[in-house]
């Protein structure tokens, strides 16, 4: 796999997860507008497949916690499911 190859693939999953997310304010944002903002210094392939890498693992630990959330959820039934972790379930 090449530079072009990774760097198109770290777009694609950024893609994914923005579609997912749907503009809705992440936990995390700070981070994210971070990192966003740091694509704009990014020299060349290297860097930004370092900085676009850098912002799908804050996507993915979003996500965990998310799943965290709901195991949490169903193994515990006195787990209110009105208390999201993001405020958009219930």
């Amino acid at each position: 796999m090449n530079y072009s190859e990774i760097y198109d693939l770290h777009l694609r999953l950024l893609k994914a997860y923005s579609a997912h997310n749907n503009g809705e304010y992440s936990a995390y944002q700070r981070e994210i507008d971070y990192y966003t903002n740091q694509l704009r210094f990014a020299e060349d392939r290297v860097q930004r497949i370092f900085v676009l890498n850098q912002l799908v693992k804050i996507h993915e630990k979003e996500r965990d916690d998310l799943i965290r959330w709901c195991s949490e959820a169903y193994f515990h039934k006195n787990y209110d499911v009105n208390d999201s972790p993001d405020g958009s379930l219930g």
